[in-house]
């Protein structure tokens, strides 16, 4: 597509990222290397909200619940939502667990000893913090800051007795530079991994998801926006992980299968988790809609224009000192 037909292409389609859910065995696509899963993409009618990197916390009585980000628009800040569903992935219940003021996204979910840790990103305040998932009262209980680094999608496998955190540096010219921390505690403190970076580039460096372990190897989701931001996914396989070196091999690729008619409307896919014989992913949505587009672009231009209000001083007040 031209630069000028994407323009106004663009302009009459409202874009959205949105959740999909299926019964799908995860060790199954790894084991054959093949991604084309039947998927229930969940709000395709929403038009006022963005929903995106969702991870599993738990499936019982009947119910799946999923931590994930919502945006109220482009734009705005996101938040962090308890998406409940029954076994038919309808929607039950979707309830806002942490509202900061400032952006958070990619609430990525560590279980041990029956306890929910959540390592939510906010790399705009600059660091990493944990908070503890309390599935009776459905809240988010805040523990400590992790790093004082703006680490974007942070990630962390337990191996060898030492927890590793995986994430990435936005760079100028490179696109991502992947970092990773160790430490003796999931809670921390972390160590600097002597590699670091680790790599660079928009493909297989940014995380899209939970570690994968299939047949005792493991595998680590990674985002490839060589093309644009979320374009498709690219599994890499680690084959060596300790306080000397970390390697990772290019293991597969995952794109949406725009044949499957399951798939209608589906252009991008940017995030993937699993559990047990499901799987989470997150895909960007074209819907054609002039009038919601427009409606988009007022509002994010209310926006902007308060901030600037905010943000400037008015010339009077100095005379008023």
């Amino acid at each position: 597509m031209t630069r000028f037909c994407r323009k106004y292409f663009n302009k009459l389609y409202y874009q959205k990222w949105i959740i999909g859910i299926s019964n799908e065995n995860l060790s199954d696509i790894i084991r054959n290397r093949k991604f084309d899963p039947d998927i229930s993409w969940l709000f395709r009618n929403s038009f006022n909200k963005i929903y995106g990197d969702p991870f599993f916390i738990r499936s019982k009585d009947g119910k799946i619940e999923i931590i994930m980000e919502v945006l109220q628009f482009e734009g705005d800040y996101g938040r962090l939502a308890l998406l409940t569903l029954d076994e038919e992935f309808r929607l039950s219940k979707l309830k806002i667990l942490l509202d900061t003021k400032s952006h958070l996204s990619y609430p990525f979910v560590f279980k041990e000893d029956d306890r929910y840790f959540i390592f939510p990103e906010s790399s705009k305040n600059d660091r990493l913090s944990c908070y503890e998932f309390d599935p009776e009262a459905e809240r988010l209980i805040f523990l400590t800051d992790i790093l004082e680094f703006p680490l974007l999608d942070s990630t962390i496998i337990k191996k060898n007795g030492k927890y590793w955190i995986f994430g990435v540096l936005a760079d100028d010219n490179a696109g991502y530079e992947e970092h990773v921390f160790y430490s003796d505690n999931l809670l921390g403190p972390y160590v600097n991994h002597p590699a670091n970076p680790v790599k660079y580039g928009l493909d297989g460096t940014r995380p899209a998801g939970s570690f994968i372990e299939v047949d005792g190897r493991i595998y680590r989701p990674t985002q490839n926006c060589q093309k644009e931001y979320g374009d498709s996914i690219t599994i890499y396989e680690l084959t060596e992980l300790n306080e000397e070196r970390v390697v990772e091999e290019p293991y597969m690729n995952i794109e949406i299968n725009r044949s499957n008619h399951h798939n209608n409307g589906m252009f991008k896919i940017h995030t993937i988790n699993y559990m047990n014989d499901l799987i989470v992913v997150d895909g960007k949505n074209w819907t054609f809609s002039p009038f919601h587009q427009l409606v988009n672009y007022l509002k994010k231009n209310i926006l902007l224009t308060k901030e600037y209000s905010r943000s400037t001083v008015n010339p009077e007040d100095n005379l008023k000192k």
